[in-house]
C-alpha cells in the first residue's frame, strides 16, 4: 500500500524548493500582498464594525476620522478577537486606541493562527475610517499545494 502526503502551501514554503516556490507565491499573489493598501471607508452610517475588502494580513493602522463620539476620533491598534475595544485615552491623536479584529482569533497556547483580518470592532460608532493593511494571501496557507 502506498501512502502519499499531502503537502500545504505553508510546508512548500518553508522547504523552499526553487523548483515550487515561484508557483506558492504566484498562487499567494505576493506582489499584491507586498504592496501597502489604503482603505478609506467614506462617509458611511454609523456603524462599530468595518469589513476590510478581500480581508488583511496585518493590519498596520486603522484611524477614526469621523464619528458621532468626539473621543472615538483617533488611531487604533488592532488586536485579536479576544481584545476589549478601548477608546484612545486622552483623546485624537494623544494615545492609541484598541480595535479588535474578526476573522482571526487569539490562538491556544503554543499555537499558531492563520486567519485572515475581516472585520476591525471599535469601541464606537464610527461613520469614516481610514485602514492600512496588508493584503491576506489569495490561498489559505494550510490549502493542499497543486503546482
Amino acid at each position: 500500500m502506498t501512502t502519499s502526503v499531502i503537502q500545504t502551501n505553508k510546508a512548500v514554503l518553508s522547504k523552499a524548493d526553487p523548483n515550487n516556490i515561484a508557483d506558492v507565491f504566484r498562487k499567494m499573489d505576493l506582489g499584491n500582498m507586498m504592496e501597502v493598501k489604503e482603505y478609506d471607508t467614506g462617509v458611511i452610517t454609523a456603524t462599530a464594525a468595518v469589513t476590510i475588502p478581500g480581508g488583511a494580513l496585518a493590519v498596520l493602522s486603522a484611524r477614526v476620522v469621523a464619528s458621532g463620539t468626539a473621543a472615538s476620533l483617533g488611531t487604533y491598534m488592532v488586536g485579536d478577537s479576544a481584545v476589549t475595544p478601548l477608546l484612545p485615552p486622552g483623546g485624537a491623536s494623544v494615545a492609541v486606541g484598541i480595535a479588535s479584529a474578526q476573522g482571526i482569533t487569539a490562538p491556544a497556547a503554543g499555537a499558531t493562527t492563520s486567519g485572515t483580518i475581516t472585520t476591525i470592532t471599535f469601541p464606537n460608532t464610527v461613520t469614516r475610517v481610514v485602514i492600512r493593511y496588508l493584503s491576506a494571501p489569495a490561498v489559505l496557507m494550510t490549502d493542499e499545494f497543486t503546482p
